[in-house]
């Protein structure tokens, strides 16, 4: 009898459990993302190849919560500094993932936590010419 009631005690702990975890991933799929996600000053930094080159950025990023970007930090390109300043529009999808375009041209896909508080980045078009470059970017405050 005994060994019953540990049994049915053991099985009730685990229903529980897993009833908790099955709310746990529903109260995270709820969270959505949106423009609003992407929200707050950014530090940034983005390395890889331009026409072959090796290139490196650190920026200090801001957005607005509204699909707005604005920037500066300074590029290296095959060691030659320089610094750069930009503004940017970006879309963010319920499902955390998103597009970037500067006022430059440049195009890049992203994904985002669903917190705001991590941004991967890969450039998906480059003014500069053919890039392979990724990164990411983290928010300041958050």
């Amino acid at each position: 009898m005994r060994l019953i009631s540990r049994l049915v005690t053991v099985a009730a702990l685990l229903s529980a459990m897993s009833l908790l975890a099955m709310a746990s991933n529903d109260a995270v799929a709820l969270r959505k993302c949106s423009n609003r996600t992407l929200q707050g000053d950014y530090g940034s930094s983005l390395s890889g190849t331009v026409n072959g080159l090796p290139f490196t950025a650190l920026n200090l990023v801001s957005a607005d919560g509204n699909g707005n970007i604005s920037g500066s930090g300074t590029i290296v390109l095959d060691g030659a500094v320089i610094p750069s300043s930009f503004t940017a529009t970006y879309v963010v999808n319920a499902d955390c993932s998103g597009s970037f375009e500067s006022d430059s041209g440049t195009t890049e896909n992203i994904v985002i936590s669903r917190d705001g508080r991590l941004v991967q980045i890969i450039v998906t078009g480059l003014a500069l010419g053919p890039a392979t470059v990724s990164g990411t970017a983290t928010n300041l405050i958050k």
